[in-house]
């Protein structure tokens, strides 16, 4: 969330500031984690359980 508040300021910094053609400063976006690759034993959903799969879970104890 600060990352989109502080690229919204600097757009609006860019847009209204006293700037030559073509001279606006090119202001850097701020620094965003980066998503990290996930496991494929993590990525595999597991199988949905039928209803009879169910019943038997619950019914064990």
């Amino acid at each position: 969330m600060a990352a989109d508040v502080f690229d919204a300021l600097n757009q609006n910094t860019r847009a209204t500031g006293q700037w030559g053609k073509g001279k606006a400063p090119k202001i850097p976006a701020y620094p965003r984690p980066k998503a990290k690759k996930a496991d494929k034993k993590k990525a595999e959903k597991p199988k949905p359980r039928t209803v009879a799969e169910i019943y038997k879970h619950f019914q064990r104890r």
